[in-house]
């Protein structure tokens, strides 16, 4: 039996979104739209879009759907199909590049 490591349970929760956003994608492009040239008036002027929009996303991205996804990778990963060392690459490559950035943000001087 594999556990899936937090870099594939990231891997597997960002590919989730991104089916669910390619399927909304009519109604998210219509919540933008609305938004456009608006600041503050976004909050009640585009309230219906943003809540077809949350819907819509919701709908795709339940406990169910992420329990199917992960069936269907670690299917993949016992029949050969999935790289898990590319995803460990993946994962070192992010948490070098956080490092770098926390350095980089460190305290200012003095």
């Amino acid at each position: 039996m594999h556990i899936l490591t937090r870099a594939e349970e990231e891997y597997l929760f960002k590919t989730l979104k991104a089916n669910a956003l390619k399927e909304c994608d009519p109604v998210v492009k219509e919540f933008v739209e609305c938004t456009q040239g608006k600041l503050f008036s976004v909050l009640w002027g585009c309230r219906k879009q943003h809540k077809a929009m949350n819907q819509c996303l919701m709908a795709l991205t339940t406990q169910s759907d992420m329990d199917k996804l992960k069936i269907q990778y670690l299917n993949d990963l016992a029949e050969g199909r999935v790289d898990h060392a590319k995803l460990q690459r993946e994962q070192k490559l992010k948490e070098e590049e956080l490092k770098k950035k926390s350095k980089s943000n460190g305290p200012g001087v003095h």
